[in-house]
């Protein structure tokens, strides 16, 4: 088998590939948690449900790449999944483990051998960045950075940036010398995610609701220069949940920032703290990435009749439920007849929402 460095060099230029834009399209990678089930039954069932999962981000969601946080079980059978589709096409998606996993202390030579080409490193364990001279503190980015690379891996350092300020385009530049200084040498892709705006608490009172918005408002992205963008794939994070439009929003704000691509993070997927099942996160992202990759108008109906940050069992269950019967998802006898998202979609505060 090739020796780790040819390994490193190969995981490097599949990564760049996959995470450029083309044509000036944003890259989109979802970022996927998959809980660890606790009864033995339920462990069985788990690495059927991530293949199945893992074909769906694939196939249906077309993913340019996927970030995956869990235990290096789920991660291996993820990538297996994956790899059974070299030489098909679409080809298999590279896999980019991230750190804030479930397991503790996880093994670099574990996560290598499970399949991964990437690994998330959050720089100074999320504490929100001010200035590149933070990033003189980080003192494992470059032990990490080495390591990734003497198991055939790639680092992709992801930088938590305080959202109270506004970063230009040279000031994320110098951002990224700092960090590239700091690896010895350029990342393969440097993931910039900004911090949570802190909303005003009279503000607060009135409209709790609203809050994802704010956060859109609230903070300005950060530049990134062409020159940059040309010499690392410089991907951002977004975070609005899904519905109403919010998540194409912020793709599009990240897309005029000068960003190559961005991570759907997980919290986009409505309730995903309640290890909702792996079938309906594949059917989600195949949705959602399908909408926002589509050129066609949005008149994309993602309905529900029930407010989505309440993390409650059943109101959770009846969401599911609305998305299969409103045919997000595809109706299962292949569509046909009237289409059922084709109604009138200004009633966006009762639930029925305009694309993802």
């Amino acid at each position: 088998s090739a020796n780790p460095s040819e390994t490193a060099s190969r995981a490097r230029s599949i990564l760049q590939q996959s995470l450029s834009s083309m044509a000036n399209k944003l890259t989109l990678s979802p970022e996927i948690v998959i809980p660890e089930p606790t009864d033995p039954t339920a462990l069985l069932l788990q690495s059927t449900e991530v293949t199945k999962m893992s074909f769906a981000i694939r196939n249906k969601a077309k993913g340019n790449a996927a970030f995956i946080a869990g235990s290096v079980n789920s991660l291996k059978a993820f990538c297996n999944e994956q790899e059974s589709a070299r030489g098909n096409f679409p080809g298999p998606l590279p896999v980019i483990y991230c750190e804030s996993s479930i397991e503790e202390n996880v093994d670099m030579a574990d996560i290598a051998s499970a399949g991964a080409s990437g690994y998330v490193y959050t720089a100074l364990n999320g504490e929100e960045i001010t200035s590149p001279d933070d990033l003189k503190k980080d003192e494992t980015v470059k032990t990490c950075f080495e390591s990734a690379l003497e198991h055939g891996m790639q680092l992709i350092p992801e930088i938590v940036l305080s959202p109270n300020m506004d970063w230009t385009e040279d000031e994320v530049t110098s951002l990224v010398d700092a960090l590239a200084d700091q690896c010895g040498a350029d990342p393969t892709a440097v993931l910039l995610t900004l911090g949570a705006v802190e909303p005003d608490d009279d503000q607060d009172e009135e409209k709790p609701e609203n809050a994802d918005e704010q956060v859109q408002e609230g903070a300005v992205l950060p530049r990134v220069s062409k020159e940059l963008g040309k010499r690392i794939p410089i991907l951002g994070s977004v975070r609005a949940v899904a519905g109403g439009g919010r998540m194409g929003t912020a793709v599009g704000l990240h897309k005029d920032a000068g960003f190559k691509g961005v991570v759907l993070r997980c919290d986009c997927l409505p309730g995903f703290r309640m290890n909702p099942d792996l079938e309906f996160v594949g059917g989600f992202w195949g949705a959602a990435i399908g909408d926002l990759k589509s050129t066609r108008s949005k008149n994309f109906n993602f309905r529900s009749t029930i407010a989505l940050d309440r993390d409650v069992p059943l109101e959770w269950y009846n969401y599911q439920k609305d998305i299969m019967e409103s045919g997000a998802l595809g109706s299962p006898s292949g569509g046909g007849g009237g289409d059922p998202l084709q109604k009138d979609d200004s009633d966006s505060d009762n639930g029925d929402y305009k694309g993802f």
